[in-house]
């Protein structure tokens, strides 16, 4: 019969089977998603980005514009050793004044200082403490923080090391004192609040006056007075 269909003597597979529709929809479906999310993420970041170089606060600046020493000597204990491996506890006479100054760099930011605590500190051993009461600063602006009075007597442990130190001081009339301040503080820039711990460090070369070398408006301080800030 002249429509019958010819032997086949190889395999047929007949016509090719498309993809479901469905499978492939979910797919486009799903690249869809991870593109909008994956934009999403670098458009958040940016922004974040942005928005820290613009509210990025710069440091405080703190500075001891003035330092009076007029009472700096030991009562050497008798039970003093010069041994270096012996400390032994010495009391220490001081008087010292200080001027401290305290600029606010910032044109967004106020400063509020809520707990401030100040501390004279001698071969690392606290002479003093002294609690400073709450104030705010305003933005390009500078806080004198004036008359700051420390005096009285204290204990300090002295070995062999530090009594020669201590000597060695004594001969050039020039002491290393350190002020050290701790803070609780919040920058507010509108809705913008951050809330900070830094610490203040001042290593000053105090020297010691007598009221024969007093002359006015003369500084008492010796070497830099800038001090070290850490948020």
């Amino acid at each position: 019969m002249a429509d019958r269909q010819p032997y086949l003597n190889t395999n047929f597979y007949g016509a090719a089977v498309p993809p479901s529709t469905k499978a492939h929809r979910s797919r486009r479906i799903l690249c869809t998603i991870l593109k909008v999310a994956i934009s999403f993420i670098v458009g958040v970041g940016i922004l974040l980005l942005i928005l820290g170089f613009v509210y990025s606060p710069t440091k405080l600046e703190f500075n001891v514009s003035s330092a009076e020493l007029t009472q700096f000597n030991f009562t050497i204990n008798r039970n003093f050793s010069t041994n270096a491996n012996m400390r032994v506890g010495n009391p220490l006479s001081y008087k010292l004044g200080l001027n401290v100054t305290i600029r606010n760099p910032n044109k967004r930011y106020r400063v509020y200082y809520d707990i401030n605590q100040m501390d004279v500190v001698y071969k690392n051993q606290r002479l003093e403490t002294q609690w400073l009461p709450a104030f705010a600063q305003e933005t390009k602006s500078t806080v004198v923080l004036n008359s700051r009075k420390f005096e009285g007597q204290q204990l300090v442990l002295l070995g062999g090391h530090e009594f020669a130190e201590f000597n060695a001081e004594k001969s050039s009339g020039i002491y290393p004192i350190d002020v050290k301040f701790f803070f609780r503080l919040r920058m507010k820039s509108g809705t913008v609040v951050l809330k900070l711990n830094p610490t203040v460090y001042c290593g000053l070369k105090v020297p010691l006056i007598n009221g024969k070398s007093r002359r006015p408006g003369v500084m008492r301080i010796h070497a830099a007075t800038a001090c070290d800030f850490k948020f």
